[in-house]
């Protein structure tokens, strides 16, 4: 008789031994059990000992450098068009009429009245560009003629920092941008609901004709939110009710139901609490995927389990005899299939996107816990009284009354093993081509309801100002150019022009598009004094000399990555380029 090999004499004695000492079992799952429930209340009291000190003194990365004199920094607050809140888009044509005027005055009027709404930022308070840097309203008086009111319009839409960005080019959409003070928000409806309410509320009676759409972050992740609450139940109910049926199709027995059921269950439950120690608790797909696929896992391993134990029982074995054999006889086997399943997923981990990353790791946690649940809760489950005569029926199972055909086919399988494994190799080479083909991809509101509002914002956004989403191309030079240079003007011209060559860039802004609209011409070296005459708050939003920094700003379109992917490569190379022309 051969000897059973170094891992298959380990593995029994480690886990076949847990049978005769269900003491040690119920001690580890009520440890376990204790160590998940810590995790999701107060994971904090374990993790807190692995935080390290923080320094006294730290050195921080700006800190002066001795001998030399550092600039003074205008102590100005830049005006900002990509940090707000919550954006309300607003679609008319009655902006620029006396009635519409009003309306949209009333609305940032009564926004403002709300407690938790720090400011509302909106064209109207658009920093402004004449020489003399007086203030004048883009909305002429109520009673203003239809001709000042479409030169307020042609103003509004000549702005750099309206046209485009706060305001459509073709006038029929306004963005409020809304900043909240967080200290006086009460619920989840401040932030969204109520917001639009109060603005339908300050037209009322105004006879315009407003639409109003509310997107921006906190809307945007509220959303989200809401929409993972709405779905968790029904999705994990469809998943738990057919795992549930195939154990009842499977077993026949509403006690070997629960017991194979109980295994998963545990392993669940154990992961949702443990990963709270890795800071893996607010991974979107933990919510859904995560306990559903782990209680698929659970319940293959706990039907191979049982279908043993329920054959021995029906030869005569005794339950610890029975559990004993049935560990021994699968039990490396599931041990083997659970440690290739955490290696699949454990290979997501290497993937560039960190909530797939780490759903990887949260899926090889989870793997080895429900495995660890199987060997642990089905044997002693099927000591207790849950688990007597366990064995009656088991020969009208599914399993068991198909077990021959099915042994049929795997010795067809092994007696051309050769074959099929080369069938095997080609095949996963060909699926590893195809897969190879594939693009990644991310929208915006991949992750929302198609028809919601937040979604039907983003893509008006995307149609009237070229997107929701801001980005920025930052623009340095060392301590050999002056900030004064033109060359820094130069500069940004040069990647001005190269994002104004790319159709899906949405409205570059930058110290050019300022410079253009005052009065005069010439060269860079000629138009650079005139960034003197710009307001502060709007000159140091895309300049700061005394930190030697400047930077273009553009929007982009929720149309995926795969869609911006050539173009964003074009334009990583047109910016070598102007490095290589301006090396400094």
């Amino acid at each position: 008789m051969s000897t059973p090999p170094v891992a298959e004499r380990f593995f029994d004695r480690v886990f076949g031994s847990t049978v005769d000492r269900p003491g040690l079992v119920i001690f580890i799952l009520v440890a376990l059990s204790a160590l998940s429930l810590l995790g999701r209340y107060q994971p904090e009291l374990i993790t807190g000992w692995f935080r390290p000190a923080e320094e006294e003194t730290q050195e921080e990365s700006g800190s002066p450098i001795p001998g030399r004199r550092q600039p003074v920094v205008p102590d100005v607050k830049a005006v900002s068009i990509s940090n707000a809140d919550a954006v309300l888009v607003v679609k008319s044509q009655e902006f620029f009429t006396r009635k519409g005027s009003a309306a949209i005055r009333k609305v940032v009027t009564d926004l403002e009245a709300l407690p938790y709404v720090r400011n509302v930022f909106w064209m109207d308070r658009a920093p402004v560009l004449n020489l003399f840097g007086f203030r004048e309203s883009l909305f002429p008086p109520d009673r203003s003629s239809d001709r000042q009111f479409e030169e307020a319009r042609e103003r509004a839409i000549n702005h750099p920092l309206i046209s485009g960005q706060l305001l459509a080019k073709d006038g029929n959409t306004l963005l409020l941008m809304i900043h909240f003070d967080w200290l006086f928000v009460t619920s989840d409806e401040d932030c969204t609901d109520r917001l639009k309410q109060t603005a339908l509320d300050a037209i009322q009676g105004a006879d315009v004709d407003f639409e109003f759409l509310l997107t921006g972050s906190v809307p945007g992740y509220l959303t989200f939110i809401s929409s993972q609450e709405e779905h968790r139940f029904r999705y994990q109910a469809i998943g738990y009710g057919s795992i549930l049926m195939m154990a009842i199709v499977l077993f026949r027995g509403i006690r070997a139901v629960l017991i194979v059921s109980i295994a998963p269950a545990v392993g669940v439950f154990w992961t949702l609490g443990i990963l709270p120690f890795f800071d893996f608790q607010d991974n979107p797909f933990n919510d859904i995927i995560l306990p559903v696929l782990l209680s698929l896992v659970g319940l293959t391993d706990g039907v191979h389990l049982m279908v043993e134990i329920r054959k021995r029982r029906g030869k005569g074995m005794s339950v610890r005899e029975a559990a004993r054999s049935g560990i021994c006889c699968v039990g490396l086997a599931c041990a083997l299939t659970s440690i290739t399943t955490a290696i699949g997923f454990g290979s997501l981990s290497l993937a560039k996107h960190e909530i797939v990353r780490e759903f990887g790791l949260c899926c090889v946690i989870g793997v080895l816990l429900t495995f660890l649940s199987v060997v642990l809760t089905i044997p002693l489950a099927c000591s207790t009284r849950l688990g007597n005569n366990i064995h009656l029926g088991h020969d009208r199972g599914l399993i068991d009354r198909n077990l021959n055909r099915v042994s049929g086919l795997v010795e067809y399988v092994l007696k051309r093993s050769s074959l099929y494994a080369k069938l095997g190799i080609g095949l996963t080479a060909a699926l590893a081509l195809i897969s190879l083909q594939l693009r990644p991809d991310e929208r915006r509101a991949n992750a929302l309801p198609q028809h919601s509002e937040t979604v039907l914002a983003i893509q008006h956004m995307d149609e009237a100002f070229g997107g929701l989403e801001m980005s920025r191309v930052n623009i340095s030079w060392g301590e050999n150019v002056d900030s004064e240079s033109a060359e820094v003007l130069q500069v940004v011209m040069a990647v001005d022009d190269l994002l104004q060559s790319e159709p899906l860039i949405g409205n570059p802004v930058s110290i050019r598009n300022f410079i253009d609209v005052l009065p005069g011409s010439g060269s860079p070296e000629d138009r650079m004094p005139l960034l003197q005459l710009l307001p502060a708050n709007l000159k140091r939003a895309f300049y700061e000399p005394e930190r030697r920094h400047a930077e273009v700003s553009f929007r982009v379109q929720d149309l995926g990555i795969a869609k911006y992917g050539e173009v964003f490569t074009r334009i990583e190379t047109g910016l070598e380029q102007i490095h290589q022309a301006h090396p400094e």
